[in-house]
């Protein structure tokens, strides 16, 4: 009997463990996505590449150097994208513009909302990761150009905007 008491009195100390650690965890990203919210809308780890996997799993290109037969293929992380909370709910909504633009800074094209990140969650997201990717399949002639990205916070209306240049061969 006393064996019994000892086992049921260590599994209901070590949920109780359990939860204050949950809660505390909680508590520490309900205060990043504080510091996130105040923050400046951005891009992080914004690279050319020829493989994407994932959330930080990625191969850049050595070189900006794109073959005018292949893919355009970009990996990169929206940094301090807001993050509303109401109703025990966490609510994050960006849009992503795609420009593909010549040396000079003229627009050849536009992909308006390419990409529409709409997310509902019980639990707060830390980190996200996104992708483009411009099939040139010989269309676009050899030369210099400029890929520009405009991430635009749905919940904050802030604006924030990537460009770099690339070369077709």
């Amino acid at each position: 009997m006393k064996r019994v008491f000892w086992l049921a009195s260590l599994i209901i100390l070590a949920a109780s463990l359990s939860t204050a650690q949950d809660n505390e965890i909680l508590k520490l990203k309900e205060q990043i996505i504080e510091i996130q919210n105040r923050g400046d809308l951005g891009f992080r780890n914004f690279a050319f590449c020829s493989n994407i996997v994932g959330f930080g799993s990625y191969a850049p290109l050595p070189s900006s150097a794109l073959d005018k037969s292949g893919e355009l293929l970009v990996y990169y992380e929206p940094v301090n994208v807001f993050t509303a909370k109401k109703e025990g709910l966490y609510e994050i909504w960006y849009t992503q513009d795609m420009v593909l633009l010549d040396e000079k800074g003229a627009v050849l094209q536009e992909w308006p909302n390419a990409l529409d990140f709409h997310y509902t969650t019980r639990t707060p997201v830390m980190d996200l990761w996104a992708q483009n990717n411009i099939t040139l399949g010989g269309q676009v002639p050899a030369g210099k150009y400029r890929f520009k990205a405009v991430l635009k916070d749905m919940l904050s209306g802030r604006t924030a905007v990537k460009v770099m240049d690339f070369e077709v061969r």
